[in-house]
């Protein structure tokens, strides 16, 4: 609350000031107007310690809703760190063992070394022991090697046999 200044009161003028020498100052009336000023001040103080109160007690309350929300990004960061210490093992252990990273990823591995141990274990299984022979997939048709002229040649649409020609100019020289 802002201190109100307001034009002082007429004061009694001091004897020693030029005033009616022969008069006694009303003291009563001094007494009065001090005690009015007193009380004044008085109220006006004790408005102000209840209104510094308010705003202490206003300042030291903390809203619930900032707080939930302080917790909850809290907690989110935590997850997102942890997910982004996963990851990077994740790759590196992928890296090391030649895996791929989306097997790796499946995996249950808390540290470094039991990931490893794991994608190692899968590796093992996944290439065969033995060095058997790859079979081509069943109704793959083979690539043909280069045809010869008589291939060329015998084919009977014109058009294909131009292009096969054109394709083998070599053949034709």
């Amino acid at each position: 609350m802002a201190q109100e200044t307001t034009p002082a009161e007429t004061e009694p003028t001091d004897p020693a000031q030029g005033g009616d020498t022969g008069q006694e100052p009303d003291y009563k009336a001094l007494y009065e107007n001090a005690l009015k000023e007193s009380r004044k001040w008085e109220s006006r103080s004790k408005a102000n310690l209840k209104e510094l109160d308010e705003l202490k007690a206003a300042a030291t309350k903390t809203d619930p809703t900032v707080e939930e929300r302080l917790s909850a990004l809290e907690s989110e960061n935590a997850a997102l760190k942890a997910s982004a210490a996963r990851s990077a093992l994740v790759d590196s252990v992928a890296k090391a063992t030649g895996l791929d990273r989306s097997i790796v990823a499946t995996l249950n591995g808390e540290d470094e070394d039991a990931l490893t141990e794991q994608a190692k274990a899968v590796a093992a299984i996944m290439k065969p022991a033995g060095g058997a022979p790859k079979v081509p997939e069943a109704g793959g048709k083979p690539k043909p090697g280069k045809p010869s002229k008589k291939d060329i040649l015998g084919i009977e649409d014109k058009k294909e046999r131009m292009a096969a020609i054109a394709a083998n100019i070599d053949l034709f020289k």
